[in-house]
C-alpha cells in the first residue's frame, strides 16, 4: 500500500514538473517575441520600454515631438514635401499629395505611381484626406516649406486627430541644405541627405556671391507672368518669387493683399493684373510660366509693344518634371535660380548651362540627361 502511494505521488510530481516547464517555455517565447505583449509608454505599459522605441525631436516651429526611432513610412502634407521626399527617400512614401504626372513618373522610376492620393493640407485644394492617411498607417506625417501663421496649431491638431507624429520642416531658397539635413536625421538617411544638402548650400552660395556685385537698379526690370493669358504676375516679395527677386529687378510691386485686380493672392498662380498694368511696368525682360502665351507673344500686336518683346528678351520656364521656378516652390527653385543667374550673367559662372542642368538632374533625380532631353527642356528657355 505504501509503495503504491509513493509511486502515485511521484507520478503527480512529474506531471506538475512537466507543466511548470511548459509554462516557463511559453513565458520565455513571449519575452523573445520583442515585447509585443507590452503596451507602449503612455498607454498603460512600461514607460521605459515605450521610451526606447521613440526619440524626442524639435521641429522647425519649436514643437517637441516623440518620433519612432526608425521611421519606415511617411505621409506628406502637400506637393512641396512630396517633391523633397521623392528626391530623398521615395521608398518611404505611403501616398501622394497629388497625382504623379507622366513627366514626374519618367524621372522617378523607383516610385510606385499607383500609391493613393492623400490630398494636401494647405493650398487651393485643401483636400487632405485624414481617413485615407490613417488607413495608410504612416509612422510620420511631414510638412515641408513655408511656415503658415497657424502652423503650430495645425500640426498639433493633425497629430491629435491622426494619432501619428506630425512635424514641420522649414524650407526656402536659402535653407534647403538645413532642411535636407533635418529630414535625413528624421528618416535615417543622413548620407543621401548630406549629398543633397551640400549641393543646395553650394548652389545658393554661388548665386549669392555672383549677385552681390549687382545692385537691384542694375538688374533687368522683369516680370514673371503665369496663367494661360500671361496676365497673372508673381508679386515681388512673395514666397513664389524668391528666385526672381534674387536675380532680377521684379517690377511686379503690388500692395500687400491687393491681389492686383482683386483676384489671386500672390500664391502659385500669382495676382491677376491687366495688360495695361503690364504695359505701365514695361519690363526689360519677361519670364513666362509654362503653358502661357510665350509662343504667341512674338506675333501678338499688344505684346509687341513691350520693350522686352521688341528686344527678344523673353523666355519660358522649363517645366519637366517641375516648373523650375515654382508650382510647387520647392527645391526645384534652386535649379531655377541658377538658370536665371547664368542666363543673365554668364560671365560670373564657370562651366556651361548644360553642365549645371545635367548635374542637378543627376544629383536630385538620379537621371542622366541625354542631349535630346536637354534640348527639349531648354526650348524657349535661353535669351
Amino acid at each position: 500500500m505504501t509503495t503504491t502511494v509513493t509511486e502515485g505521488t511521484r507520478r503527480a510530481m512529474r506531471a506538475l514538473l512537466a507543466l511548470a516547464l511548459c509554462c516557463a517555455c511559453a513565458l520565455a517565447l513571449t519575452s523573445c517575441a520583442g515585447g509585443g505583449a507590452s503596451a507602449p509608454a503612455g498607454k498603460g505599459g512600461d514607460a521605459s520600454a515605450g521610451a526606447s522605441a521613440t526619440v524626442p525631436f524639435t521641429d522647425s516651429c519649436g514643437r517637441q515631438v516623440q518620433l519612432p526611432r526608425e521611421v519606415r513610412t511617411v505621409a506628406v502634407s502637400g506637393p512641396l514635401a512630396q517633391q523633397v521626399l521623392m528626391t530623398l527617400a521615395p521608398e518611404k512614401l505611403v501616398g501622394f499629395a497629388r497625382d504623379l504626372s507622366q513627366g514626374e513618373a519618367a524621372y522617378f522610376s523607383s516610385v510606385d505611381p499607383n500609391l493613393p492620393v492623400l490630398g494636401q493640407l494647405y493650398g487651393g485644394k485643401g483636400d487632405f484626406n485624414k481617413e485615407a492617411v490613417a488607413a495608410a498607417a504612416p509612422d510620420l506625417v511631414i510638412d515641408v516649406g513655408e511656415a503658415k501663421k497657424s502652423i503650430v496649431d495645425d500640426m498639433d491638431q493633425l497629430q491629435e486627430q491622426l494619432g501619428v507624429p506630425c512635424v514641420h520642416v522649414e524650407a526656402k531658397l536659402a535653407t534647403y541644405g538645413d532642411a535636407y539635413r533635418m529630414l535625413g536625421k528624421i528618416l535615417g538617411v543622413e548620407e543621401r541627405a548630406e549629398k543633397l544638402a551640400s549641393y543646395c548650400d553650394q548652389a545658393f552660395g554661388q548665386v549669392s556671391q555672383a549677385m552681390e556685385g549687382v545692385s537691384e537698379s542694375d538688374r533687368p526690370r522683369a516680370l514673371y507672368l503665369v496663367g494661360d493669358a500671361g496676365l497673372n504676375a508673381i508679386p515681388k516679395g512673395s514666397f513664389h518669387a524668391q528666385t526672381v527677386d534674387m536675380v532680377l529687378n521684379n517690377a511686379a510691386v503690388l500692395e500687400k493683399g491687393s491681389g492686383g485686380k482683386g483676384k489671386g493672392s500672390g500664391g502659385g498662380m500669382g495676382s491677376e493684373v491687366s495688360f495695361e498694368q503690364i504695359a505701365s511696368w514695361n519690363p526689360q525682360m519677361i519670364v513666362f510660366g509654362p503653358r502661357s502665351v510665350y509662343d504667341a507673344a512674338a506675333s501678338d500686336e499688344a505684346w509687341q509693344t513691350l520693350d522686352a518683346v521688341k528686344a527678344g528678351r523673353y523666355v519660358q520656364v522649363p517645366s519637366t518634371p517641375y516648373n523650375w521656378l515654382g508650382s510647387p516652390p520647392s527645391v526645384n527653385q534652386l535649379l531655377g535660380v541658377q538658370w536665371l543667374a547664368r542666363m543673365c550673367y554668364p560671365e560670373k559662372f564657370e562651366g556651361s548651362m548644360q553642365d549645371m542642368v545635367t548635374e542637378y538632374y543627376r544629383t536630385f533625380y538620379g537621371h542622366e540627361l541625354t542631349q535630346d532631353e536637354y534640348d527639349k527642356l531648354m526650348k524657349g528657355a535661353l535669351l
